[in-house]
């Protein structure tokens, strides 16, 4: 008896190894649904303005249109409209426009007054986004990374 239930543990742990799938490594194409359910899932708001390798760029060095992001949180909702909110009064709705997603799903179209163009993105979670924009750095334009959070 002990043996049968030697076989049957021994059995089960073997399809246990064998049935779960490998990690090739690679990431998911997203599609159109993943990455529009993750934009209009929050309100998002600038947290830091960084380099393209992750350096923290100081406000003061940025241009007065990227500023200003600091100071709003973008929604981005289901019928293509997105809009700027000003949370310091009651979220009203300061400015607004347009967005879609590009065809490879990895980058978005966005027409706004004072924030218009492709916005590649650089990633998108549940808790971040993060869209590269050539944008005034010292007064040169430069590549720069808008990393936004979930507002509250």
């Amino acid at each position: 008896m002990n043996t049968l239930r030697f076989l049957l543990i021994l059995t089960l742990f073997a399809c246990a190894l064998t049935g779960c799938k490998k990690d090739d490594g690679t990431t998911p194409t997203p599609t159109a649904s993943s990455q529009t359910d993750l934009l209009v899932a929050n309100n998002w708001r600038t947290k830091r303005v960084t380099t393209s390798d992750g350096q923290e760029i100081n406000k003061s060095r940025l241009n007065l249109a990227t500023q200003v992001l600091y100071d709003l949180n973008m929604q981005f909702r289901n019928n293509g409209t997105v809009r700027a909110l000003d949370p310091g009064q009651s979220n009203s709705v300061i400015n607004g426009g347009t967005w879609k997603l590009a065809t490879d799903n990895q980058s978005i179209d966005v027409d706004v007054s004072g924030f218009k163009g492709n916005f590649p993105i650089v990633q998108l979670t549940k808790s971040k986004l993060i869209l590269r924009q050539m944008a005034p750095v010292d007064g040169t334009n430069a590549p720069i990374n808008l990393e936004f959070e979930p507002s509250l």
